[in-house]
């Protein structure tokens, strides 16, 4: 299953020169993922979290940025 995600939150701190990313995405079978993806010089890490939701409820948890 191949997932599209939105990016919700792209920041970047020009002081440590750490970035964070976090995008979510839809499952068919209901809920959400979320994914959170720290950036730095030295270090990479990513949590993904499950989200259950009702079916009917296709809004976005999170408005994605444009």
């Amino acid at each position: 299953m191949k997932l599209e995600y939105d990016v919700v939150e792209d920041v970047f701190d020009d002081t440590t020169h750490i970035r964070t990313l976090t995008e979510q995405a839809a499952v068919p079978t209901g809920g959400w993922l979320i994914r959170t993806t720290l950036y730095t010089p030295h270090h990479l890490a990513t949590d993904v979290t499950f989200l259950s939701t009702p079916k009917k409820k296709k809004k976005p948890l999170f408005e994605p940025i444009t």
